[in-house]
């Protein structure tokens, strides 16, 4: 019976961590919109999306060393695969965002 509660908690755990990363690269999207739209001249809101960026990147972190944690009970040559890889997608989620906005405004033709 542990055994799979061990497996449905990774199944649980990794699927909040692709949540928190797929929401991390959303940001940066949204990020890159409102950098587009300052250089526009437009007057956006006051920017809180790095700062809720930077929350989701350390629940991300955090998740990830859950995983860790739950990965090395099994096995101990897997550990701290999940926080390498949270700070390796985590880290270039703001560029990758930016890259993909411009990728999609540039097929729009709005750009």
């Amino acid at each position: 019976m542990a055994e799979y509660n061990l497996e449905e908690t990774k199944i649980l755990l990794r699927q909040v961590w692709a949540f928190m990363l797929m929401g991390l690269y959303g940001i940066g999207v949204f990020q890159e919109r409102w950098v587009n739209l300052q250089v526009e001249g437009t007057q956006a809101a006051e920017p809180f999306l790095p700062d809720v960026a930077k929350v989701i990147f350390f629940g991300l972190i955090f998740v990830s060393f859950l995983i860790d944690i739950v990965e090395m009970r099994e096995d101990k040559n897997k550990a701290y695969q999940f926080l390498f890889l949270s700070l390796l997608a985590g880290g270039l989620s703001a560029p990758v965002g930016a890259l993909q906005y411009q990728i999609i405004i540039w097929f729009a033709g709005a750009g």
